[in-house]
């Protein structure tokens, strides 16, 4: 049988919708498994392992032919109108790779199907490359629906609201990527601020974020020690939100 591409021929396109439009695991070259990168250099895990779910019910991507030098912001930059993340890893090139790959998890299959269709639809570029996008062979349920988020708002006493003390003081307690750390609003009176941090992932990243802000807020022993007196009482004022993830809009 003759092959097209999937992104660009129009016959395979047609064939796609008359079958099933969102079952995006039968795609010309999007098998639902996939071996994994040489790239890859995490250990394994249970996190890793794949959920007993169907394999069109994933939202786990496996994304290869990015910029060597990808960044989190160039990556997730490029994903709008689809869903949120959930989850981002991006791997270097290897040593005898010239591009970078990705592990893309979106929050739920919504999510996913939009992303792979723009995708079908030649509408996913990062800087000047155009990816490639199949399915990851780790397969991963969709979340529970929630206002959670990979954008964590914090608002409170800007001794304590701003970048360099709050990057300082999460990276003592968890390892975590930013696409972005932006204050949303400062007043020099009432010395309070408000900022937003886009972190790569929700797992892991975001949602333990907003843990050890709410320890720190209690007092907690393993979340306050070394601190002073004033600044164990400037915790006390400091709040969270979830933000919108700006994957999921226009």
């Amino acid at each position: 049988m003759e092959r097209y591409n999937a992104i660009t021929d129009p016959r395979e396109r047609i064939e796609l919708e008359m079958a099933t439009w969102w079952d995006f695991s039968i795609l010309p070259g999007i098998p639902s498994k996939t071996p994994m990168s040489s790239n890859y250099l995490g250990t394994d895990n249970p996190a890793n392992e794949s959920q007993d779910i169907e394999a069109n019910a994933s939202c786990a991507l496996w994304v290869t032919g990015l910029p060597p030098d990808c960044t989190v912001k160039d990556l997730l930059s490029s994903i709008r109108s689809a869903g949120k993340i959930f989850g981002c890893n991006i791997n270097p090139p290897s040593d005898t790779g010239r591009t970078s790959a990705a592990k893309i998890v979106f929050w739920d299959r919504a999510g996913t199907n939009k992303f792979l269709n723009q995708y079908v639809w030649g509408m996913f570029k990062v800087k000047d490359y155009k990816p490639k996008v199949i399915m990851n062979r780790i397969l991963t349920a969709s979340q529970p629906p929630s206002n959670r988020s990979r954008v964590v708002r914090v608002v409170g006493p800007d001794a304590i609201v701003n970048e360099e003390y709050l990057e300082r003081y999460f990276k003592l307690h968890f390892f975590y990527n930013l696409e972005e750390f932006s204050l949303i609003y400062h007043n020099e009176e009432t010395k309070v601020a408000r900022v937003e941090i886009r972190f790569s992932s929700h797992r892991a990243q975001a949602a333990a974020a907003a843990i050890w802000i709410n320890l720190a807020r209690g007092g907690k022993e393993n979340a306050v020690e070394g601190m002073d007196q004033e600044e164990k009482r400037l915790w006390k004022q400091v709040r969270h939100f979830w933000g919108p993830d700006p994957c999921e809009g226009p």
